[in-house]
């Protein structure tokens, strides 16, 4: 195990299963809401009296949808809730369906002349990924170095901007090293091994 900014490296599955449950679990708070507001939308056997004093005393929220003469038992409010909760649930999945494989070399010094020795072993490594593990075992900075730079998966949103920025653009190439690509940790070069957009 590794750690990179306080995180393990395989752990990022752990990470993963968090945001999922942190997502049902306001999924099920959500649908309990919905459950209670329609408790309260509950037809009873009253006289009709009762039951158009009852619909004038509740709040607008509260009362029951007519479409075009239809009575559904749904109040404006429990639908906004049920709205909420599907978003909830198409965004967890979508957010969870981006995530990238990569390793890469870490310098901290951020001299114009790192950057262009950088740039020169990025030339010089181009698209062999064995190449590229034996030079972050000797040269990174990063405790990564000992696995031969490997980051493991991780999702958008995990990594310093500039660095998930370059992770996960369209236009960077799977199977090359990109870089130097400059984060507040220094400078990076970055082996995309997979990735899913």
């Amino acid at each position: 195990k590794h750690k990179y900014r306080g995180v393990t490296f395989l752990d990022y599955e752990k990470r993963i299963i968090n945001t999922a449950m942190s997502s049902i679990r306001l999924s099920l708070v959500s649908a309990l809401i919905v459950l209670c507001i329609s408790a309260v939308h509950a037809e009873t056997n009253d006289a009709d009296e009762m039951k158009q004093a009852r619909l004038n005393a509740k709040p607008w929220l509260m009362r029951s949808l007519t479409v075009a003469g239809v009575n559904f038992y749904l109040s404006p409010a429990s639908f906004l809730a049920l709205l909420l909760f599907s978003v909830q649930i198409i965004y967890s999945f979508v957010a969870a369906s981006q995530w990238c494989e990569a390793s890469h070399i870490l310098v901290k010094d951020t001299s114009p002349k790192t950057k262009k020795a950088l740039e020169d072993m990025t030339k010089d490594i181009g698209t062999n990924l064995r190449k590229f593990g034996d030079i972050a075992e000797k040269y990174s900075q990063c405790p990564s170095k000992v696995a031969k730079g490997d980051l493991g998966r991780f999702s958008q949103g995990s990594m310093a901007p500039p660095f998930d920025k370059a992770c996960f653009d369209p236009d960077s190439k799977v199977g090359t090293t990109l870089g130097p690509i400059q984060t507040n940790f220094g400078y990076h070069l970055i082996y995309i091994r997979k990735r899913k957009l």
